[in-house]
């Protein structure tokens, strides 16, 4: 009877779906602009209510239309509780600013569990159950390590009221990630849904195709700038393979590539989005809140590792062309150059929010307002694209449903930041660390690389960017590795997880679509990726990658480290562009070399790295066949 009753009224469930969705983007915006009172755990609050609306309703009615009564009961139930703990909260909010931390009810304990237990399984069902898992492990932590020895990961021990009560407000669920969310992350998501409506999108692949879609392997160059550029706006590396993989990828293997190539190139370029400016995903935005700088600092040093990121994928991609014969697509196949730029003007909205970041430092929240207002000013240019009332409704609608993932994430993550925070855990674990590696800073790295990139093969970006960098930077910052750059170091790691082998999301997506092995798509998507796992541990020991010093050096490193990775392809393609080198090791191992002193930035390196690549020119089988046929061309 349920079943039926859902099913004659689903057209009403998805008119209050997107009523509730659209509802979540007015309230949003309406305190970015400042109409509604400053009242960050409030708006935090109200914002977790619609998150679990949008969030658990799907799955209910879901569930009662496959016949699946009890999950849909378990999931009414949780729903329930999160909404009733989110009203509670609200009723309470003015007493808990007083006394939070310090004093607790009954109340506060009861609804705290319940609206833990909704986070989780909201969680749960958006990402799997390695991020709830992992929480439980540090809530279990806070309750139970006192048992632990002292000397190691051991404190002094916390009754389970207060560890709830805690959790249960702004030290760790309604702390500073949520904080980020509702101020800013959704804002970009919101910013995707507008660029998506009015065109830019769509446009951002047209123009790909227009500009690298002739060359040879042409719908791989393509999926690098089509998936560079929507990667960097939408912040997803699966969501962007799964958005510009259904076209580039059949695109790929129809001109030649191998599919499980295919799949790994796709994997690459959209992983490569989440590190590559303006936007970043909401990682980054974090990043800034936990560092206290301005946006713009963040954007401007993660854009050298990005371009380098970005030529080692091309350079793979066009010696994989070169290698195959592989030709570029045909004029049909592809929008006209002339054509397509008639519509340049679709990429105003990214070039004014770079503006307003970049040169004029405006404030994150502004520069996110003005570029979404600019999307709807240019969507005007174009008949189909116009964005009326309508329009703009169903794009904030899109934008409210787009977060209900990215805020459950958060307020997971948020349990393990209050964990860490009761607990001290951050000064321990530095400590232990410090006392394991002495004074090698190599050996903290790659701990806290290994540590990043094995959370992140569970976890979404995010958390596993959160989660390592409040427990393992602390050690590196002890070490004196200047915070940006030890942010930036375990973020590289947490957004490159998705393409390591053995689990991937960008590489599982990837293989899908492309209809190719998981394993081999996956080390072919590492293998391009190969400069994001080197590049962090030099901008560690050297700030020049990320743009501080003097300008001159800055320029050399940059010029050096994009021969670097240049050279590093051929050695892992075993091809160069004057022959094949893949049954020549020698080759490859010196050209392997003379990336690793090339891309490190330094005077002596970069001397032994342009040593090491003439002496591989010079011993080159290609070049010496072809000056054996010149020779014997000039003889006749």
């Amino acid at each position: 009877m349920i079943k039926q009753l859902v099913e004659n009224h689903s057209g009403a469930f998805d008119r209050f779906l997107f009523v509730t969705a659209a509802l979540f983007s007015l309230v949003e915006v309406l305190f970015l602009l400042g109409v509604i009172p400053p009242d960050l755990w409030r708006l935090e609050t109200i914002s977790m209510i619609f998150v679990f609306i949008l969030g658990y309703l799907p799955l209910i009615l879901k569930n009662i239309t496959t016949g699946k009564a009890p999950a849909a009961l378990w999931h009414l139930l949780v729903l329930c509780c999160g909404i009733a703990s989110s009203v509670y909260l609200l009723s309470e909010i003015s007493r808990l600013e007083w006394e939070y931390g310090s004093v607790w009810t009954s109340g506060d304990i009861i609804f705290g569990v319940m609206f833990i237990v909704a986070i989780l399984e909201l969680c749960r069902q958006s990402f799997g159950p390695a991020l709830p898992l992992v929480a439980l492990f540090f809530l279990s932590y806070t309750l139970f390590g006192h048992l632990l020895p002292s000397e190691f990961f051991g404190h002094t021990g916390f009754s389970f009221q207060r560890v709830v009560s805690f959790m249960y407000g702004p030290g760790a669920i309604f702390g500073v990630v949520m904080s980020v969310f509702v101020r800013i992350i959704f804002l970009y998501m919101l910013f995707g849904s507008f660029l998506t409506a009015s065109g830019v999108g769509e446009y951002f692949v047209k123009f790909s195709m227009a500009l690298a879609g002739g060359f040879r392997g042409g719908p791989a160059k393509v999926a690098i700038f089509a998936s560079g550029l929507l990667g960097s706006i939408n912040g997803n590396s699966v969501a962007n393979v799964v958005t510009t993989g259904a076209v580039t990828i059949p695109l790929m293997k129809r001109v030649g590539y191998k599919p499980m190539f295919a799949g790994a190139v796709e994997a690459a370029a959209s992983t490569g989005g989440q590190i590559l400016p303006p936007v970043m995903g909401a990682g980054a935005f974090i990043m800034a809140e936990f560092l206290q700088l301005p946006y713009s600092e963040i954007i401007i040093a993660a854009a050298v590792p990005a371009l380098l990121y970005y030529l080692g994928v091309y350079c793979m991609v066009d010696l994989e062309a070169v290698k195959d014969g592989l030709k570029g697509m045909s004029r049909q196949e592809r929008p006209d150059f002339r054509e397509v730029l008639k519509e340049l003007y679709l990429l105003v909205p990214i070039v004014v929010l770079i503006y307003e970041l970049v040169i004029v430092n405006a404030s994150v929240i502004k520069s996110g307002l003005i570029a979404i207002a600019v999307c709807v000013i240019i969507s005007w240019f174009r008949k189909d694209t116009r964005m009326g009332v309508k329009k703009i409704i169903y794009a904030m609608s899109d934008g409210g449903k787009g977060s209900v993932s990215i805020g459950a994430t958060c307020a997971t993550a948020g349990i393990v930041i209050g964990a860490v925070a009761i607990t001290g855990l951050g000064v321990r674990f530095s400590s232990v660390v410090l006392n394991l590696a002495g004074e090698n800073l190599m050996l903290v790295s790659l701990f806290t690389a290994l540590i990043c990139t094995v959370l992140g093969m569970g976890l979404p970006t995010t958390a596993a960017y959160i989660i390592t960098s409040v427990i393992a930077v602390p050690a590196m910052v002890n070490m004196g590795v200047p915070a940006l750059a030890s942010h930036l170091f375990v973020f590289y790691f947490a957004c490159i997880s998705a393409i390591t082998p053995p689990v991937g999301g960008a590489f599982y997506a990837g293989a899908a679509i492309a209809g190719a092995p998981l394993m081999k798509t996956g080390f072919n998507a590492m293998k391009l990726g190969v400069a994001a796992y080197v590049v962090p541990f030099l901008f560690i020991k050297s700030p020049l990658l990320l743009m501080k010093g003097p300008a001159l050096e800055i320029i050399w490193a940059i010029f050096t480290g994009s021969i670097g990775v240049a050279v590093i392809a051929m050695a892992f393609q075993g091809r160069s562009y004057i022959g094949n080198i893949s049954w020549y090791p020698w080759q490859r191992i010196l050209f392997a070399a003379a990336f690793l002193n090339l891309i490190t930035p330094g005077l002596h390196t970069d001397l032994y790295g342009f040593l090491l690549l003439s002496i591989g020119l010079v011993t080159h089988p290609g070049l010496l066949k072809l000056l054996v046929s010149k020779t014997k061309g000039l003889a006749r």
